[in-house]
């Protein structure tokens, strides 16, 4: 005599099922374990250098990136006095600016250097006499401007026959540099 027993599969989870609870049931009670608390993250800048991987000083400061509806902005601000350089994105006309702090009056041309290229700006002054800067739009896609954001790096502005400024470069302009693309 053959036997044939068919079970819904609803019936075969729910036998299963039932098995197991009463495996594993007892009359001791389970201590649960609680999760365990996760470390919270430290957050630590990265030390800004002081010197060019050559060994050469650079300013005193830090960079600050700063973003809002209207665009973004770099800074580097040292630890007293107004801010050396700012490159500045307008995020509605899609417009770069570099601001490097001068007093020289009327236009000038200044050469900058970073990540091994070096180009010629030509710049005008802003004729703000509380905080003068020589300003000039600079193009995203100018193979110097790609030196600002290695680590490591180096940027160094100089007026020909003046002062040159040389700051560490900064992986944090990248961002300024992305929301003028």
């Amino acid at each position: 005599m053959t036997f044939h027993a068919i079970f819904s599969r609803s019936t075969v989870i729910a036998l299963a099922a039932g098995l197991l609870a009463a495996c594993s049931s007892s009359d001791e009670p389970v201590a649960e374990e609680s999760p365990a608390a996760a470390p919270m993250p430290v957050l630590t800048p990265s030390p800004t250098p002081t010197v060019a991987a050559d060994g050469s000083p650079l300013a005193l400061g830090s960079w600050n990136i700063n973003e809002d509806a209207t665009g973004a902005s770099a800074s580097f601000q040292p630890p007293e006095g107004d801010a050396l350089l700012v490159i500045t994105c307008d995020a509605a006309s899609r417009s770069l600016s570099l601001a490097v702090s001068n007093a020289t009056p009327g236009n000038q041309t200044f050469v900058i250097e970073s990540g091994g290229t070096a180009a010629r700006l030509d710049m005008m002054a802003d004729g703000n006499a509380a905080l003068p800067r020589q300003v000039a739009q600079i193009a995203i896609n100018a193979p110097v401007f790609g030196g600002f954001v290695q680590p490591g790096g180096a940027i160094e502005i100089s007026q020909p026959g003046g002062a040159t400024v040389r700051v560490p470069a900064a992986p944090g302009i990248r961002r300024v540099f992305e929301r003028c693309q």
